[in-house]
């Protein structure tokens, strides 16, 4: 007989485990963009398990929701290629066309892959199903980074043309806003209510903080360079990522370091030093309090774990040895 409590039950229960699985990944990816390569990282050991041939140039990479494929960015090839997250055999390609440091994400529901494909203007989307382009979104002027705010409903675009960011709706596929801003801005991080964007640029010591709603840039957080590396640079803070209340990281390429800042009093918390030439900061996902992040270290080709104190203090766990210039990261938990 039927028992609809019995399977409301059973429904809830397999939601809440594929949440804590989603949550609390035992891997992550890594992309090589200097070795034509992929690495596959044990985040408890932060040891390399895996180093796996993609092709030239790879950059974007997304693990699809059912945690069986990969999808990586192969810039020097012009396509996304989707890889076996068992055997890391290619299951399909989708071209794009000229590529140029495209990021990756899988969208909120689940089934289609978005690029943000510097030089068509568009963002694409490809089917997760069939591996094959689904819909564009156009007119988003040499998008760069693409990634979803808090509430999960709207993407956000860094654009490097006309200079701004845009955000858009997926699943409605169409451009929400485009703020056209005077500085050229690189990665991206919201605050918890999605009202606030976060983002560095190019030769600037600090990082940006702009309204939402209106596309303000509505203030900077200066960051003092260290005494013996004053000199002006092009390539300053790179990835930024908040980590929740109200602390942003920040990574100085060019200087290697990292900083941390509450953004709400606009004080600087604490700067971590052992790194090098750090581009990508990701928050490795968590139902834990303790917060762990993850920095890709181009100079020294290495994935690095810092764990964050509540009071934005850092401190280095493990380095894990990859392939040369690591760059974007995609969390997985491989099946048993």
């Amino acid at each position: 007989m039927y028992n609809a409590k019995l399977h409301l039950m059973l429904v809830a229960l397999a939601t809440a485990s594929s949440a804590v699985l989603a949550a609390n990944p035992t891997h992550v990816f890594v992309v090589n963009t200097g070795d034509a390569s992929v690495s596959l990282i044990d985040l408890a050991s932060m040891k390399e398990e895996k180093r796996i041939p993609v092709g030239a140039r790879p950059y974007g990479i997304a693990v699809t929701s059912d945690q069986k494929t990969v999808a990586v960015g192969v810039e020097d090839e012009e396509k996304v290629k989707f890889l076996d997250a068992s055997t890391f055999e290619v299951k399909g390609e989708t071209p794009i066309g000229k590529m140029h440091n495209d990021h990756i994400i899988l969208s909120a529901d689940g089934k289609h892959i978005l690029v943000a494909n510097f030089y068509s203007d568009d963002i694409v989307g490809i089917d997760v199903t069939t591996m094959k382009e689904a819909f564009r979104i156009k007119e988003t002027s040499a998008p760069h980074v693409i990634k979803y705010g808090p509430l999960r409903k709207n993407a956000f675009v860094t654009c490097k043309k006309i200079t701004g960011i845009a955000i858009v709706d997926p699943a409605a596929r169409k451009m929400v806003k485009f703020h056209q801003i005077n500085v050229n801005p690189r990665s991206l991080t919201f605050s918890e209510d999605e009202t606030k964007v976060y983002f560095g640029s190019f030769w600037v010591d600090g990082f940006f903080e702009m309204d939402a709603e209106s596309g303000k840039v509505t203030r900077l957080f200066a960051l003092d360079p260290p005494k013996d590396n004053r000199e002006p640079q092009e390539v300053t803070y790179h990835g930024v990522e908040a980590i929740g209340g109200n602390i942003v990281l920040a990574a100085n390429e060019g200087r290697s370091l990292v900083d941390a800042v509450d953004v709400k009093t606009g004080k600087h918390l604490d700067r971590l030093t052992d790194v090098s030439k750090p581009c990508c900061i990701e928050q490795i996902p968590s139902k834990s309090d303790a917060v762990q992040v993850l920095v890709s270290n181009i100079g020294d080709g290495t994935l690095q774990k810092v764990e964050v104190s509540s009071n934005g203090k850092m401190r280095s766990l493990a380095k894990a040895r990859v392939g040369a210039a690591p760059k974007r990261v995609a969390f997985f938990t491989p099946s048993r």
